[in-house]
């Protein structure tokens, strides 16, 4: 990582089994297709495939769903020249299948992963571009973890680097700890925050428009978006922007949240006003939601609007 990367990002790498199609319980399902998935891992691919200089780091086992996952990253141009192997773990992994009633079940094994060893001294480089992406996810995944985002968040501070922290609240991973005292002190050191309501209820204690901009006034974050399935709202100190989630053929909910934060950067890296970084979030988030795949491979530059391109 030479050259100064628009954004970089870290978080554990997932590879992902699922029925073809999606259509099978895993229980019966003769075939099922490999992809890669977590939450970082999808913002750098879809920021990328947006025509960003993307920066991912993180700890891959020595494994083929490390090396599927890397070779992923690197053919969308993510930059993945510091990527760390550790040959005495295994890459996270985790199962999806389609419920009876439409929706999706995911059975993560996560546990002991490489990315769960991980250490600040992995990844002390991160404060290197731009801006930083981080997540609830790698905080809560292990004390380790916690501990590797504080000290890039302190690093960050010193660096002038545009921190953005997406809650991203994984209960399997909380085993009975209170998210609001993990993770409410980290958002607190971020320059923009991602949240679902339910997320901002947990951490802020409420999800009411008004209460959440008089809260960051006083803090040190400058935005905080807020989303669920009726559409997101982005809040500053003094202004908001509210964009409606357009009606779709939903495919697979995965990986929205995370198009969302993606487009969100993207449009803040162009400059874009509070509103329209909103509407390219929710484009991005919208072609997660018609594709299998946990990142959504039919965005790209020219589908954003604010690009000056046809909308897709």
């Amino acid at each position: 990582m030479s050259e100064r990367l628009d954004v970089i990002t870290t978080g554990e790498m997932l590879g992902v089994l699922a029925p073809v199609g999606l259509d099978s319980p895993l229980e019966s399902a003769a075939l099922l297709a490999t992809s890669v998935g977590g939450a970082e891992v999808n913002v750098a691919l879809t920021l990328a495939r947006l025509g960003h200089a993307v920066g991912w780091a993180g700890v891959v086992g020595d494994d083929p769903f490390g090396r599927a996952g890397t070779r992923a990253l690197r053919s969308e141009g993510v930059d993945v020249s510091r990527l760390v192997v550790d040959a005495t773990a295994p890459t996270g992994l985790y199962l999806k299948e389609k419920t009876p009633l439409g929706g999706l079940r995911n059975y993560p094994y996560r546990h002991g992963s490489a990315q769960s060893r991980a250490t600040y001294a992995d990844v002390d480089y991160l404060c290197a571009g731009r801006g930083l992406h981080l997540s609830g996810i790698t905080a809560l995944i292990s004390d380790a973890g916690h501990a590797m985002v504080a000290q890039l968040l302190t690093a960050a501070s010193t660096t002038g680097t545009h921190v953005s922290f997406d809650v991203n609240i994984r209960h399997r991973l909380l085993r009975g700890r209170d998210p609001a005292a993990l993770l409410r002190p980290l958002t607190e050191m971020c320059d923009t925050i991602f949240a679902s309501r339910d997320e901002a209820r947990l951490i802020f204690s409420t999800d009411d428009i008004d209460s959440l901009q008089t809260r960051l006034a006083s803090m040190r974050p400058t935005t905080l978006v807020i989303h669920d399935a009726s559409g997101a709202v982005a809040i500053t100190d003094d202004e908001v922007a509210k964009v409606d989630a357009r009606v779709l053929n939903v495919i697979d909910l995965t990986g929205a949240g995370d198009a969302l934060a993606a487009g969100y950067l993207s449009g803040w890296l162009d400059q874009l006003s509070l509103r329209d970084r909103l509407a390219r979030a929710e484009h991005c988030a919208a072609h997660a939601v018609v594709c299998r795949e946990d990142s959504p491979v039919t965005i790209s530059r020219r589908s954003q609007p604010g690009t000056g391109e046809d909308d897709r």
